[in-house]
């Protein structure tokens, strides 16, 4: 059984993350998720964290961002995953940036909303996940190495 960190900005991401629920319930699992989103199935793991909202487009964005670098490095700390998988979006990257510091396996998962382009997520996580997964074909011509499984919904 592993310790695995999921991790999803709130809405479509985290609904794309809940999907993998048996996965979730066969490990020791943590969620670290935006606090904006009311989470109805956070039953489903050993402990919830949350983090602010972030936007790239906000004013105060680097300092946002290093806050919760740091936000996201006591996490790690706290929960030192196996595993770190995620749906992105921005909200996501440092937790696993910070995991692949440590030698940890990152999974990343492109959104389903994705068909036709890649989001600026998914080309940052592309450099650094150990196991990159599209869920529709048209994707493969940005992501070569991407593994496609279809969609997870």
């Amino acid at each position: 059984m592993s310790k695995i960190l999921f991790t999803a900005s709130s809405g479509g991401h985290l609904s794309e993350l809940t999907q993998l629920k048996k996965i979730i319930l066969n490990n020791t699992s943590f969620l670290l998720t935006e606090k904006s989103e009311e989470l109805s199935d956070s039953y489903i793991y050993q402990r919830v964290f949350y983090t602010n909202p972030i936007n790239r487009k906000e004013k105060f964005f680097i300092i946002k961002f290093i806050k919760l670098f740091f936000k996201s490095m006591i996490l790690y700390l706290k929960v030192k995953p196996d595993i770190v998988i995620s749906t992105g979006a921005l909200a996501t990257v440092p937790i696993c940036l910070i995991s692949k510091m440590f030698n940890k396996k990152i999974i990343y998962i492109e959104s389903f909303a994705r068909i036709y382009d890649p989001s600026l997520t998914g080309k940052i996580m592309y450099r650094f996940a150990d196991v990159f997964i599209i869920q529709w074909k048209e994707l493969k011509k940005f992501y070569p190495k991407a593994k496609y499984f279809g969609g997870i919904f």
